[in-house]
């Protein structure tokens, strides 16, 4: 798990929870859209996007991820969900490069 960084007044606000179902899964998802629209995250990696995680009632993928950096203060954020088994939200120590892992 990632050190805690000082967070902001931005993103301090953002919570490092797990993800027990769907519902709670959409409501983060929601509020991270919001952030992103209003340019107070930026979107630095992403399995699917954001409009394309549940379409004509059918998730995009099993595994879903999405990796925000607040512009602020640097701190970056990731949000997991594995639409069977839950998810969570967590800060990471560093942007998810997939060449980086073999």
């Amino acid at each position: 798990m990632a050190e805690e960084k000082q967070r902001c007044v931005i993103c301090r606000d953002i919570p490092l929870v797990l993800i027990h179902n769907p519902q709670e899964y959409f409501h983060c998802l929601d509020s991270f859209m919001r952030m992103v629209m209003h340019n107070d995250l930026e979107i630095v990696y992403q399995t699917c996007p954001l409009d394309k995680v549940w379409v004509e009632g059918k998730w995009y993928q099993r595994k879903i991820f999405h990796q925000f950096k607040c512009p602020a203060c640097g701190c970056i954020y990731g949000m997991y969900c594995d639409v069977a088994e839950g998810g969570e939200i967590r800060m990471n120590d560093k942007v998810f490069i997939p060449e980086e892992y073999k």
